[in-house]
């Protein structure tokens, strides 16, 4: 059961890393574009700490999610492994 709830919630923050990816920035009214597909042509000043704030998020989101998915596959194997040795 922890294993699979690990990995529900590691895939929930994939997914959310994903969504701040896309989504468009706007600063005092301005699109700025999102972290994959910035606007074209010269973004202005104030949409960089925008654009680096929302890309520190997506990395901890990243980063997280696959921590949490890796840990609920260790924990399904350490699991599996000892109801084998027990058998």
């Amino acid at each position: 059961m922890l294993s699979k709830v690990l990995g529900a919630v590691g895939v929930v923050l994939l997914i959310a890393g994903v969504v701040f990816a896309i989504r468009p920035v706007s600063v005092e009214g301005r699109d700025c574009g999102s972290l994959f597909q910035p606007d074209k042509g010269i973004t202005p000043m104030q949409c960089d700490p925008r654009l680096d704030t929302r890309g520190n998020v997506v990395v901890v989101l990243g980063i997280g999610g696959v921590a949490l998915m890796l840990s609920g596959f260790a924990v399904a194997a350490v699991r599996d492994r000892r109801s084998r040795v027990s058998s």
